[in-house]
């Protein structure tokens, strides 16, 4: 996961889970030793300070050095569907308030995704945008190995 979400990869012998302060779903600190030390705590990167603690502090858990310290399956899925239905209320309350503006302005226009972030909400439109152009319809781009295949 870690890896997802920075594109990080090392060769590193060295590298070690660093032990970090983090607040536990239940509100409470716990000393967590983790392979992902650069999303919570205090040496948390500023790259990574777009994403909601709850997501930071998750991934740092799964990542934990220690089964017992890892969190259970039961518990992934109940937060993933606490989560995914908050997204889906915020989304839907992100789209009454467009309709609104729009029935009042029609000309309104919604303004560009600023791509170098996460959304605070990612409602179906800019799924459906993702899925359009990463997917169905991706650019084309020339192969920067062509040079190396053999003809």
């Amino acid at each position: 996961m870690f890896n997802a979400l920075t594109l990080y990869f090392t060769d590193d012998e060295d590298w070690q889970p660093k032990i970090c302060s983090i607040t536990m779903p239940d509100g409470t600190a716990k000393d967590l030793n983790t392979w992902a030390p650069f999303l919570v705590g205090g040496e948390a990167y500023d790259d990574f300070q777009h994403y909601s603690i709850e997501l930071r502090t998750l991934i740092a858990r799964c990542m934990a050095d220690r089964r017992e310290d890892r969190p259970s399956l039961e518990e992934l899925l109940q937060i993933v569907q606490l989560n995914i239905t908050r997204g889906d209320a915020a989304a839907d309350e992100e789209r009454r308030k467009w309709e609104e503006e729009k029935a009042a302005d029609p000309t309104k226009q919604r303004p560009p995704v600023d791509l170098k972030k996460a959304p605070d909400i990612e409602d179906d439109d800019l799924i459906q945008r993702f899925f359009r152009e990463y997917l169905r319809e991706p650019p084309t781009r020339e192969d920067p190995y062509k040079d190396y295949w053999d003809t």
